[in-house]
């Protein structure tokens, strides 16, 4: 994934700071096809928009929400979109980047998540 340092400077810097990151990885019951993990810092709000204008603006870009990535800083909640199915709804999140590549591998821990939650995931700069 790409962390967009220019719209999300703050976030960008921090999250390498403390790279890497282990924690538990959850999927979002009531905002469809996303997971999320709570990170050891927060991080003050970045390119900020509702998370119904972030579904929006990735079908309008890419043809689907799929990949998304971002941060919802009340609960240190790092969020990855891994499909299209997500919901529309006015809840302010930062928009802080996106998933490059590995698409398919995301879907499958998606659904797999949703399922059974509770895997370890790790972030890690490469």
């Amino acid at each position: 994934m790409e962390i967009w340092e220019e719209k999300a400077p703050l976030f960008a810097a921090t999250l390498r700071e403390k790279l890497p990151i282990k924690s538990t990885l959850q999927h979002g019951k009531l905002v469809g096809d996303m997971v999320f993990f709570t990170t050891p810092f927060v991080s003050p709000w970045e390119n900020l928009l509702r998370t119904e204008e972030v579904g929006r603006l990735r079908r309008k870009e890419t043809g689907k929400a799929t990949g998304a990535v971002c941060f919802y800083n009340p609960r240190q909640q790092f969020c990855i979109v891994y499909g299209d199915d997500v919901a529309d709804e006015p809840l302010k999140i930062s928009y802080v980047g996106e998933v490059v590549e590995g698409a398919v591998t995301l879907r499958s821990v998606g659904l797999e998540c949703w399922m059974q939650q509770g895997a370890i995931v790790e972030l890690e700069m490469v």
